[in-house]
């Protein structure tokens, strides 16, 4: 019987090494090999610094690729419609506001933005250089202050005897207004500027002494407490589906507007030295330790999805010929029909 050629005997060595592969791959003791792979890793992530395996200039580049090409993506068209979708159909089991965020932390949430006046107070003088703002300002004062007088009135005129005063006087002051009224117009737009200014400085410290009333804090309280359980229903209650969808879209068009830009690149950037200037001298394992990522958790969700995303793979054909196609040039190489040349 003639001797096997050394070909063929790397293609048997071949056959072999796949199927091997292949059951140790899919076989009953797959969970047993993961919890291996796991330990070895970690075992080298204890020894490695995650500057040396990644640095934050390599890292830069893939940010600024995302930002750039994620939010105008198709795929994130999809999602924010599908996002906008489940939103518009409200959770699928109800809950509370208080299910979400404690009152100790609305609390703490409410003091810290309370005791940002002063930043308040800059914001609000700067929107006080907007001479439109300034104008809806004063026209906003000019109604309050319209419907209290209009509403004493209303009081007054149920008193009898001052009824008839209170209308003989409106009517008075009306005509005198009239007649004045053309005098009065060129003065009036001249000042009119003036008074808006002087009308939204004027809210701005009714907003400004508000937030520093001590009653404010517990008025937000109270109103947290009044709404803590109510149910949370779906949005909707504000619109239609196709209001929802298109309020998703406009969010997601300042997005794809707004992430490819410098500044926002310059942010990532920042964010991406802190990190590394923070973990880049440490080992990656300290980094998991740090995001409470245990081994145990790994192994759970390692044997979770690994041996199903491989199962598919074998039913496939997919994982045999992955497992193939990177064996098959070592066994065909020189080297290794050298040595089964020898044997």
């Amino acid at each position: 019987m003639p001797a096997p050629s050394t070909a063929s005997l790397g293609d048997r060595l071949l056959d072999a090494q796949v199927a091997w592969l292949v059951e140790r791959l899919t076989g009953p003791a797959l969970p047993a090999l993961i919890a291996e792979d796991v330990d070895d890793l970690l075992l080298a992530g204890s020894r490695i610094r995650l500057g040396d395996l990644v640095g934050a200039e390599d890292v830069k580049p893939v940010v600024h690729l995302l930002l750039a090409t994620v939010p105008p993506s198709t795929a994130a068209s999809t999602l924010v419609e599908m996002a906008a979708d489940v939103g518009f159909a409200g959770p699928p089991e109800a809950f509370t506001l208080a299910d979400l965020i404690d009152r100790e932390h609305v609390a703490g949430l409410t003091g810290e933005a309370l005791g940002l006046v002063d930043l308040a107070e800059r914001f609000l003088d700067r929107l006080t250089e907007s001479p439109l703002v300034a104008t809806l300002a004063s026209r906003f004062v000019g109604r309050v202050v319209n419907d209290v007088v209009q509403a004493n009135r209303a009081m007054a005129e149920k008193i009898p005897g001052v009824g008839s005063l209170v209308s003989f006087g409106a009517n008075a002051a009306g005509r005198t207004i009239g007649a004045a009224n053309k005098q009065l117009e060129q003065v009036l737009g001249d000042a009119a500027g003036k008074g808006a200014v002087f009308a939204m400085r004027r809210l701005n410290k009714v907003v400004l002494d508000t937030l520093k009333d001590p009653t404010v804090r517990e008025a937000v309280l109270e109103v947290f407490d009044l709404y803590a359980d109510q149910p949370i229903t779906g949005l909707d209650q504000l619109g239609s589906r196709d209001d929802v969808r298109r309020v998703a879209g406009l969010l997601q068009d300042i997005v794809v507007a707004g992430a490819p830009t410098e500044p926002v690149m310059a942010l990532a950037d920042a964010l991406v030295d802190g990190f590394f200037t923070t973990y880049g001298d440490s080992p990656v394992s300290t980094l998991l330790e740090e995001l409470d990522v245990t081994r145990d958790l790994l192994v759970e969700h390692a044997t979770a999805i690994v041996p199903r995303a491989l199962a598919a793979a074998h039913s496939s054909g997919e994982l045999e010929r992955l497992l193939r196609t990177r064996l098959e040039p070592f066994y065909a190489s020189a080297e290794v029909r050298a040595i089964l040349g020898e044997a």
